[in-house]
């Protein structure tokens, strides 16, 4: 099971930061399978359909493109996509004339038509299902872009939070502009980076950053090293001691500069890669041995104290319904920013997601104890959604303070 893990450090993932799988856009390609898109190329011979709120319902690149063209790759499920598309939005004002933003998500025209219902945009909205075009150019994760100029070429692949006017003041002028997109992610090589198989008994491997790869965590449920093994990719150390700690990011309390130790414009020099397998009869010691193993090899101090934070207390409403048991025998849950759905689970994973929305640490004192069947949704990545997810649950929170563990990293 992948977990997008630290949305601060990896962009969009998750937080989640995830969690957490790419996601990406839906576009229809009316030609044969094109190479990868990299910047100089043409853009290929395709529509991008259907556009939900542009005054067509396609558009030809190649030959209806008058206005420099911005292909912002989101979803409404990221977080920090949406104070992004609010500046595209903004920049596209201002710059009328100039410049088209497309937004294109690989979320269905159903979803993204309750987003608009929700949050009306002036970008143009598209829906690619197949992340046609997002594949081509081999984003490592969403909230980048693609910059097309008037002759249908590709001047750039960029960071969307890097997109502002002086940038587009440069595109205008027809001046060079730096391509900080992060492209060329490979989603399976960590099998070939950490090649194991079930003969071994035992294997570490500490390693600096990989840019080929994801930054993500992975355990093994359900497979022949289930409970002896554990992997983390491109992940700073803070964040590697938070997930095996079983902590919430809120935890995690830094009495040093936290772009010393954790920082992604840094991966190079802050991200590391790290597999453990231990034998089949240390299952229960897995994540000691594996912190025994962090405190030698990380550069970093680190201590656990009980400190005073802010917390939400997860409680049932008085008038909820009985919980009823689930029938599945077996255990899976999977969630994003769209919600959370899981199959014959005890709470604590649910209770673990609410934390990582509400980014605050969430105590349970709901008094369920069974395996349930639990399912949630919502349009916008918001508090208020997820409150209200909770209420259909028969549960709410309160916000409060209590002391609880907290992992101080210091000098």
């Amino acid at each position: 099971m992948f977990a997008a893990v630290e949305p601060e450090f990896c962009k969009k993932l998750t937080h989640m930061r995830t969690l957490f799988t790419i996601l990406l856009i839906s576009i229809t390609l009316l030609a044969k399978t094109q190479p990868l898109l990299k910047v100089g190329d043409l853009f290929p011979d395709l529509m991008i359909r259907p556009l939900l709120n542009a005054p067509i319902k396609s558009l030809d690149v190649r030959t209806a493109q008058n206005k420099l063209l911005i292909l912002n790759f989101w979803g409404t499920w990221c977080s920090p996509c949406l104070p992004e598309m609010d500046s595209l939005a903004r920049l596209q004002v201002k710059n009328a004339g100039q410049i088209q933003v497309i937004a294109i998500s690989n979320e269905p025209v159903e979803r993204l038509q309750k987003y608009l219902q929700r949050k009306p945009s002036t970008l143009w909205l598209a829906s690619d299902t197949t992340s046609n075009l997002y594949t081509q150019f081999a984003f490592s994760y969403v909230g980048q872009s693609a910059i097309i100029d008037q002759q249908h070429r590709v001047i750039a692949l960029v960071r969307t939070d890097s997109i502002n006017q002086a940038m587009i003041d440069r595109l205008v002028r027809k001046l060079p502009i730096h391509s900080s997109a992060e492209t060329g992610i490979h989603k399976n090589a960590e099998d070939e980076t950490f090649a194991v198989d079930t003969s071994m008994g035992t294997q570490f491997i500490w390693g600096s950053y990989r840019k080929d790869l994801p930054s993500m965590s992975k355990s093994y449920k359900k497979t022949a090293f289930e409970g002896r093994r554990l992997t983390f990719v491109n992940m700073c150390v803070p964040s590697i001691y938070q997930a095996l700690y079983g902590l919430s990011y809120q935890q995690v309390i830094f009495e040093v500069p936290q772009k010393e130790v954790c920082s992604w414009e840094q991966k190079n020099r802050l991200a590391f890669c790290f597999d453990v397998l231990v034998k089949p009869e240390q299952t229960d010691s897995l994540k000691t041995i594996m912190l025994h193993l962090l405190t030698r090899l990380s550069p970093i101090k680190t201590k656990m104290e009980q400190r005073e934070m802010p917390v939400y207390v997860l409680r049932r409403l008085p008038d909820a319904t009985t919980w009823k048991e689930s029938t599945n025998t077996t255990d899976s849950y999977s969630f994003s920013g769209r919600g959370f759905e899981g199959k014959g689970i005890q709470l604590k994973p649910f209770v673990d997601y609410i934390a990582n929305e509400l980014q605050l640490p969430v105590i349970d004192e709901t008094g369920l104890t069974s395996r349930y069947d639990i399912v949630t949704s919502n349009v916008l990545r918001t508090v208020e959604e997820v409150r209200a997810a909770l209420q259909k649950l028969g549960l709410t929170v309160e916000k409060t303070t209590r002391k609880m563990d907290a992992l101080i990293i210091y000098q």
